[in-house]
């Protein structure tokens, strides 16, 4: 059985969202989205936010690259990559991470293991 490919979504710079946005798959944004991001936490979605790309809004994606800015709580189930530039307001839940040298966190790092042992 041969996994399927990945189909990408691109949001344009010159494109401005305002409403939740669900997907599967890959999506990069380039542009500006007001509104939450949503995809399966059980599939392979991953988001890629680019340099000069904002959301404002929660987002809850399984594997999610930031290199933008994103205002708004981030819930990654499987891997999240904050590159340096990038800016997150708000907590981060997450199950792996990697957080670039130069990357701006205002909020809090959660573990989903930490959030195991609370519950």
């Amino acid at each position: 059985i041969t996994k399927p490919r990945r189909i990408a979504s691109q949001l344009e710079p010159d494109v401005e969202l305002v409403g939740d946005l669900s997907f599967s798959g890959l999506l990069q944004v380039k542009g500006n989205i007001y509104g939450n991001v949503i995809a399966p936490i059980d599939s392979e979605a991953t988001l890629l936010l680019e340099a000069d790309a904002t959301i404002t809004g929660e987002v809850r994606v399984p594997y999610i690259q930031i290199k933008g800015r994103v205002t708004g709580d981030v819930y990654s189930t499987s891997r999240i990559s904050i590159k340096a530039g990038a800016i997150v307001i708000g907590n981060i839940h997450y199950e792996e991470i990697e957080l670039d040298q130069g990357a701006h966190l205002a909020g809090r790092l959660i573990s989903s293991k930490e959030e195991a042992i609370t519950d």
